[in-house]
């Protein structure tokens, strides 16, 4: 929804004046005015939200009520169009037609602004194009006023006359609060530049009166939902499932179809899938399964939910369901639910099949390497034993569930200056992660920090903090040496800053005697984590000094994983034989412990080093990791996520299913769209409407949301176009001429337009999670739930707009 804030005529920006008088002093308010007015704005605010399961929530009810009231507006405008209540010549539609007029003006005028082909024009404190855009949202807005209120006079009820009072008052508030947060100076606060009290005040009051309207349709939405919702029924629904299930089955064959296309492919996939590299053998199997049940399972629901109310429809069957009491709503549930019901059933089925190929062929593989490995040691080849030994650990952490712990990366220079990023030396770059390199034999280090550190990517002067905390226990059990010291050093570090807290100035009398008894309690606890920490120490000293080193080390937390997966640019062949080696250095700023190492880069494989358990001692989840390169002419890359921590291994099997539970929302938010086109469309046209909507979603999401940023390289479609025949490239800039300014004119028309088109299609990369079960690091359940929240937010608008076009529509006419 963030692109609908780009139209031109309600959120157009107004340049500032050529003499700007000094700013008057904000007028002192109430710190509750001010909080209050901080809460209206985020609520009203599209492109403003906040972090996790709150700001989501307010994110979707804010596009969802966006479009509510686009839905009821048209729905009535279209409805005084069809009965000659606006449209006939009276004097609103000649303000109507004016606004079409100046719409155009407005951008054309803009753009000729921009190309320098006249200069910027202002009437007063307003730029020239700001008051054309006012003037034909205003006359727009009357004309739209006029047949929505003419509409509903002669065809409404009260109850929609109270939402068109409701969208009155929502307009004004907005505006209030627009003005008055301009007037006392808090939106340079929030959006961080120095604002017009008077026109900024507008623009973000219209952009709140938008969304607050949009509040105001969608509680009338909410109250016609209670009363449907109030009457399903589960056996009605559990009816029509059923029966949906049948007609899947019966019809079209289509569970049977798709298991006897899994088992044909699934037979013959070890003829053709050949690993570039042993360790590639399991990410390449898991990659590939998990493709054939994503592509065989959206393919099947693709074609049958956009079909099945169409074809009832055509054939007169849908009399016999509406005639009975069946709510409308249960008709489009029930529908999805027995598609649903098919899609649970095959998951499950081809879960098992795949799990259990897995098992036969990678891990069959796993114990083959590591028999290969056993046979070559009691020969004497101890290389080929270690190499074999270590193609199977590859083998085996790709088919694991690993739980990394990620800090945040950021760069030094050869000389040492800091940056964001590395050296680009030109590699196709991934779409998910940058990869950076860093120059071999200088001072450039690549350096991941984890705790509590800024954003390397946030402005100097406002940065933002990441928490890439460590979660220390985890990797100190208890009972051991480490865990009992890193317990008295934390205890230590709490008495420290309690006793800082006490020692400011203006201390409360009370609160320093709350920070006494806190300090006397920390340092009791701390000289009994002190005790146990020397006790345990010297236990385990008497253990090793016995000739006990099993049993010592028993006493010790067990060394940290780290693992990494770099790759190498060469810029020489360097020495045949000789490896490029990376120099690794990990740092405790709090106790100031390091350990260094120096080790051989395993392109296209997982480095893993074994650091001390001490390191994590007493870092209050803080830790520096540094990497250089030691080669030199040669370049060391990496992206943020390949290095960390290994912080667990999980079952594979329980993963591979989270995995394919990702395809199955892929599955829900298609059934969702595939009855919704259903309801309205033939069904050739609802089923090429359900395939552009995957494609979209499942190929094309990222470039459609540079599209509606308008970060695609040469412009807009018009603009493109005019490219394409001139032959110029997508870099330079055109000339100004008249064809040019038309076509940028034509595309800032049509781009607001098509960037609100854009926001409804589904993420559907979002919900994939199959490649990172197939690398072979665990699929978090929050990461699930996310997920699952992000597919019931699309599914379920689009099951509740399929049920009002059912409503409105006769179909048993």
């Amino acid at each position: 929804m963030s692109a609908f804030l780009s139209w031109p005529l309600l959120w157009a920006q107004a340049a500032a004046p050529a003499a700007t008088p000094p700013p008057l002093p904000p007028p002192e308010i109430s710190e509750g005015l001010r909080n209050a007015l901080i809460w209206f704005f985020l609520a009203g605010e599209p492109s403003l939200s906040l972090a996790g399961l709150l700001g989501g929530l307010l994110t979707w009810v804010k596009a969802v009520g966006l479009l509510s009231l686009i839905g009821w507006v048209g729905y009535w405008v279209v409805t005084a169009i069809k009965e000659r209540f606006v449209g006939v010549g009276k004097w609103y539609d000649f303000l109507g037609l004016a606004a079409l007029l100046l719409i155009p003006a407005t951008v054309f005028v803009q753009v000729m602004e921009t190309e320098k082909w006249i200069r910027a024009f202002s009437a007063g404190p307003l730029p020239l194009t700001t008051l054309m855009a006012f003037t034909a949202a205003v006359f727009l807005g009357v004309w739209i006023l006029v047949g929505v209120s003419r509409a509903i006079g002669r065809l409404g009820a009260r109850v929609d006359y109270l939402v068109l009072v409701g969208l009155g008052l929502a307009f004004l508030l907005g505006l209030g609060v627009g003005l008055v947060m301009a007037q006392v100076q808090l939106l340079p606060q929030i959006i961080g530049s120095p604002t017009s009290r008077l026109t900024d005040g507008l623009v973000y009051g219209a952009r709140l009166s938008i969304t607050y309207m949009g509040f105001v349709v969608l509680a009338r939405v909410a109250s016609l939902l209670l009363g449907e919702l109030a009457s399903v029924r589960a056996r009605r629904l559990y009816a029509i499932a059923r029966v949906t299930l049948y007609e899947s089955n019966r019809k079209m064959w289509a569970p049977w179809v798709v298991v006897i296309v899994f088992g044909m492919v699934l037979a013959f996939t070890h003829w053709f899938l050949q690993p570039p590299r042993a360790a590639e053998m399991g990410r390449l199997y898991v990659g590939t399964l998990t493709l054939l049940c994503s592509l065989l399972l959206t393919a099947m629901v693709t074609i049958l939910a956009p079909i099945s109310l169409p074809t009832d429809i055509q054939q007169q069957t849908i009399y016999t369901v509406v005639t009975k009491p069946v709510r409308r709503i249960e008709i489009i549930w029930g529908r999805m639910l027995g598609f649903m019901a098919l899609v649970t059933v095959l998951v499950a089925v081809f879960g098992g099949v795949s799990l259990a190929y897995l098992w036969r062929t990678v891990k069959g593989q796993i114990d083959r390497t590591v028999a290969a490995a056993e046979k070559a040691e009691a020969d004497g080849r101890t290389r080929d034993a270690n190499q074999l030994r270590e193609q199977a650990g590859q083998l085996a952490s790709r088919m694991a569930a690993r739980v990394p712990v990620k800090g945040s990366l950021s760069f030094l220079d050869s000389k040492g200056t800091p940056h964001a990023m590395g050296i680009d030396v030109g590699q196709e770059q991934s779409m998910k992660e940058p990869r950076s390199h860093i120059e071999g034999a200088t001072a450039a280090t690549a350096i991941w920090r984890f705790g509590v550190v800024p954003d390397p990517f946030s402005p100097p002067n406002r940065p933002i903090l990441l928490d890439r905390r460590i979660d220390v226990a985890q990797f100190l059990p208890d009972g051991t040496v480490e865990a009992e010291q890193n317990k008295m050093l934390e205890l230590q570090a709490q008495v420290a800053a309690a006793e800082q807290e006490k020692a400011q100035p203006n201390v409360a009398p009370a609160q320093a005697g709350r920070l006494d008894a806190s300090i006397a309690r920390l340092k009791a606890d701390s000289d009994r984590a002190k005790a146990a920490y020397e006790a345990l120490a010297a236990r385990a000293e008497e253990l090793d000094a016995g000739g006990k080193a099993e049993d010592a080390a028993a006493l010790h937390a067990p060394p940290v994983t780290v693992e990494m997966t770099f790759n190498i640019y060469r810029t020489t062949k360097g020495e045949v034989g000789k490896p490029v080696f990376a120099e690794i250095e990990v740092n405790n700023s709090a106790t100031g412990a390091k350990f260094a190492n120096v080790f051989p880069i395993k392109e296209y494989y997982t480095n893993r080093l074994e650091v001390p358990a001490e390191q994590l001692v007493g870092s209050l989840g803080s830790l520096k990791i540094e990497v250089r390169c030691m080669s030199p002419t040669q370049y060391l890359g990496m992206a943020e996520s390949d290095l960390y921590l290994l912080s667990s291994n999980g079952n594979f099997g329980r993963n591979y299913m989270k995995g394919l539970f990702g395809i199955w929302l892929q599955a829900m938010v298609l059934t969702a769209i595939g009855v919704f086109a259903g309801t309205f469309l033939s069904w050739p046209v609802a089923l090429l409407t359900t395939i552009a909507f995957f494609i979209a979603g499942q190929l094309a999401f990222g470039f459609l949301i540079d599209f509606t940023r308008q970060a695609v390289l040469g412009g807009g479609p018009f603009e493109s176009l005019i490219r394409l025949v001139t032959h110029d490239n997508q870099m330079s800039e055109l000339a100004p001429t008249a064809g040019v300014v038309v076509a940028k004119s034509l595309d800032s028309l049509v781009m607001p337009l098509m960037s609100m088109l854009v926001y409804v299609v589904p993420n559907f990369q979002v919900l994939d999670v199959t490649n990172t079960v197939a690398d072979g690091f665990a699929v978090d359940w929050r990461l699930m739930v996310s997920n699952t929240l992000l597919a019931l937010a699309y599914a379920l608008p689009f099951s509740i707009a399929g049920y009002f076009i059912l409503k409105n529509r006769e179909v048993a006419a």
